[in-house]
């Protein structure tokens, strides 16, 4: 008898010895082979990316499509941290694969990535989806993230953009689509600012915390926060998660 011979039940057993990399090597031998590793990846909800381990690899795309191609459907939540100096290909392969395969995403982290309009536009289709977002690092522009948040209805309730130094706060002007959003993380985007979301608050009526650390605005404005009748807490509770890392 040969191993493609053996019941489902049995196939299952002896593919939970196997690793993840074995896993997606085993997923391209034939299709029942790829129907018992969906089987055992897809149990992985959680997802970090490991940037050396991608980046040592051959061929470093094809090996990204079948990872997202496999886990992606049933992936709700995704994390990523590049570095500034990283390989254009890789991070378009990236979010492109987020994009097409991710579906049902919740929770997305990108940090540390330089991301443009050409990065931003892709994933705007999570947007459907996405609770909780952070793109802490980002080196993102007002004009880059504003056409981002206001392209498609949100579901977001967290959202942290800390360590953005360029944002001035412009973005805030024609955001309002903003009416899930519970918490808010500008830390360290130094030069934000805080008067830019007067208007933007009408819309953000269930906003409730802030965390405004570093912002050289905010002493001159401390009250923006507390008008109308609204007090909102400064500092936030990102969502905290466990993911499983492929080495």
């Amino acid at each position: 008898m040969e191993l493609i011979d053996l019941d489902e039940d049995s196939l299952m057993e002896i593919f939970s010895y196997f690793h993840f990399n074995e896993l997606l090597t085993l997923s391209s031998v034939c299709l029942r082979f790829l129907h018992i590793c969906q089987r055992h990846l897809r149990t992985i909800r959680n997802f970090e990316l490991d940037y050396r381990a991608v980046v040592a690899r051959d061929n470093y795309t094809e090996y990204l499509r079948n990872v997202f191609a496999i886990l992606g459907p049933t992936m709700e939540a995704f994390r990523f941290s590049g570095g500034y100096i990283m390989d254009e290909i890789l991070k378009q392969t990236i979010v492109d694969n987020l994009a097409t395969h991710c579906t049902n995403l919740q929770h997305l982290t990108i940090n540390y990535t330089v991301l443009n309009e050409h990065h931003l536009r892709p994933l705007a289709t999570l947007l459907r989806t996405l609770v909780s977002l952070d793109l802490g690092r980002c080196d993102m522009t007002d004009e880059n993230l504003g056409e981002f948040l206001q392209s498609r209805p949100l579901k977001l309730r967290f959202l942290a953009i800390p360590g953005n130094p360029a944002l001035e706060g412009a973005f805030f002007k024609h955001w309002t689509t903003a009416e899930q959003l519970e918490q808010l993380d500008l830390s360290y985007c130094y030069s934000l600012n805080i008067d830019a979301m007067e208007g933007f608050m009408q819309h953000a009526n269930r906003l409730m915390a802030v965390d405004a650390t570093g912002n050289l605005w905010l002493e001159r404005n401390k009250d923006i926060f507390r008008r109308d009748g609204r007090s909102i807490t400064m500092g936030t509770s990102m969502p905290a998660l466990e993911y499983f890392r492929a080495g």
